[in-house]
């Protein structure tokens, strides 16, 4: 069964950026993944928009542990994924958030963590990059803790200015785990925002892996994929509100 939190979303996105979501299960799931054999995939690879449902239902298929998945065909909604990987990285959530709420606390937790990894002038810079972003009057000093400036940036955390923060997690999450990031048209101000988290972020990512047990969901397929759909979801917002600006 589709899920419908999940497939309309990738269906309003464009081949290059769901190739980072099949890069995802195909590099990152050794040999448990059944997506490139998958009818779809063979029939229209590298046209990923033509089989949005298959990737949909690989991820669902990675959220959830083998047993079953194997009686009932498919992984748990799209939603308890998200949740679950809120769990993972340790990220607050109340219990009536919205899918799209759970994903930004999740990009959130992962900016603070890699915030708290730098220094008091990176900080400084990361500060001023946000507001020229478009976070204005933070009124933060790069000594306050990382869950200050964080929870600040959270209330603000809406319009262009929650694609931003996407935009960064997303980016050094692809480059820590593919190798290379997303391709970017952005400012001066988010590029270097972008920049200063790119070892921070990957640090966070590896620190992840490390902790996670081989015998349960495959996060390492997971926890990158929810940040992507998270970006993806952002973007499609600024999209319709600001005309695609990037």
């Amino acid at each position: 069964m589709a899920d419908l939190t999940l497939v309309p979303l990738l269906r309003k996105c464009s081949n290059e950026d769901l190739e980072y979501l099949v890069n995802f299960i195909k590099e990152k799931a050794d040999f448990t993944e059944t997506l490139t054999v998958s009818p779809g995939y063979r029939a229209h690879y590298p046209n990923h928009s033509m089989y949005v449902n298959e990737i949909a239902h690989h991820i669902r298929l990675f959220g959830g542990n083998s047993i079953p998945n194997f009686f009932r065909d498919e992984g748990p909604p799209y939603e308890e994924i998200v949740r679950d990987v809120a769990n993972k990285v340790g990220a607050d959530y109340e219990h009536y958030n919205s899918v799209e709420q759970i994903e930004m606390k999740i990009l959130l937790k992962m900016l603070e963590d890699a915030f708290d990894k730098m220094s008091a002038a990176e900080k400084s810079e990361i500060i001023k990059a946000f507001e020229q972003a478009g976070a204005k009057n933070l009124n933060l000093r790069a000594g306050f803790p990382a869950t200050a400036i964080l929870a600040q940036l959270a209330v603000k955390s809406s319009g262009f200015l929650a694609y931003q923060v996407a935009v960064i997690v997303a980016n050094n999450v692809a480059k820590a785990v593919l190798g290379h990031g997303l391709k970017l048209a952005t400012n001066a101000a988010l590029t270097r925002a972008i920049g200063i988290f790119a070892g921070p972020i990957g640090w966070v990512i590896t620190g992840l892996w490390t902790a996670i047990s081989v015998a349960g969901p495959a996060y390492r397929v997971t926890i990158p994929c929810v940040c992507h759909v998270a970006y993806l979801r952002q973007k499609i917002q600024a999209r319709e509100d600001f005309g695609g600006n990037e």
